[in-house]
């Protein structure tokens, strides 16, 4: 066969992965030799890959079979094209758990990742009329408003808006840098604001033109709309959140019980 690989830890198991794949569509052969990299080391996260132009006079296949191997591994989610740059192994998966409440500073440390953020816009202002109606504030109630670009090892990954009730953390904006300071390190250490429970809704759309121009993916991209209604301990609403993240470089798990008293 034409296509192997000589990576040290290419094993038996590979071997007989490349039998399986002796009938396989040619695309699909090239495709399982780059996953095999990929999944050895052979390939790392964030290192850019050959062209489809490349691909194809390496292994001798029309530039159609390259790009639908290419078009494979990028529905797997195992490499991403990045506009004017070209196609780079993916970044492996930021897994967020929805039955325990986090702030992202603290779930991407927390998962052993480098986290920071970009700060877009920084202001205590009048509470737009969704926000003031999710946290119950009258009309003429003060936010401080917080939007971020947050990167996870470099790369942008949500765009994010947290609104803050402002009397209940007077000069909290001035209080810390967040764009590397956990929000909510500060809330509990300054003003003894516990982040206790929260109401989340995750909604699939597609990136538009500024979501994909933000988080350097392309426009009709997946997306996760999240919303986030957040409750301190003493059960008063406090913060409201309105984020993109990137569908490609997300995973949003729970763990489900069946309850005993409505059986299936």
């Amino acid at each position: 066969m034409v296509y192997t690989n000589n990576h040290p830890d290419y094993t038996i198991a590979n071997e007989m992965r490349l039998d399986r794949m002796e009938s396989a569509p040619l695309y699909l052969k090239i495709a399982s030799d780059l996953e095999a990299e990929i999944s050895t080391g052979a390939l790392r996260p964030g290192e850019k890959i050959e062209s489809e132009r490349t691909l194809s006079e390496r292994t001798g296949v029309s530039r159609m079979t390259a790009r639908q191997a290419l078009r494979h591994l990028i529905s797997k989610g195992l490499v991403e094209t990045r506009p004017g740059h070209g196609t780079f192994v993916g970044s492996r998966k930021v897994e967020q758990r929805l039955e325990t409440l986090s702030g992202f500073t603290e779930e991407i440390r927390r998962q052993g990742r480098q986290t920071s953020s970009v700060i877009v816009a920084s202001a205590t202002r009048r509470a737009d009329e969704t926000t003031a109606k999710a946290l119950s504030l009258p009309a003429s109630a003060q936010v401080h408003s917080l939007t971020r670009v947050r990167f996870v090892d470099g790369a942008p990954v949500a765009l994010e808006t947290t609104d803050i009730v402002a009397g209940m953390a007077p000069g909290l904006l001035e209080r810390a840098d967040f764009r590397s300071t956990s929000l909510y390190d500060t809330l509990r250490s300054e003003f003894d604001i516990v982040p206790t429970i929260a109401e989340q809704t995750l909604m699939a759309g597609l990136a538009d033109a500024n979501i994909a121009r933000t988080l350097a993916t392309e426009v009709g991209s997946p997306v996760l709309t999240l919303t986030r209604l957040t409750r301190d301990q003493s059960g008063n609403a406090f913060e409201y959140v309105r984020s993109t993240y990137r569908g490609d470089f997300f995973v949003m798990r729970v763990n489900l019980s069946l309850n005993p008293e409505r059986p299936s």
